[in-house]
């Protein structure tokens, strides 16, 4: 999973919409929370036109 990006204004309209705090909405859309309502956050970003950007693996000693 990588990070959703979204259209300023996103975050805040989301955490009204699911009942959440905007902390809650950033730590879904960044991957950093697992379970229902972070896949239902990442799934409304996503409708409402976000873009999701993989993660790039860094390898060490190359």
């Amino acid at each position: 999973m990588g990070r959703i990006f979204t259209e300023s204004g996103e975050i805040r309209r989301m955490a009204e919409l699911f009942g959440v705090s905007r902390m809650t909405v950033h730590n879904a859309l960044r991957g950093a929370t697992e379970g229902e309502m972070p896949d239902r956050i990442r799934a409304e970003a996503i409708r409402a036109g976000g873009v999701e950007r993989k993660r790039r693996v860094k390898i060490l000693g190359v």
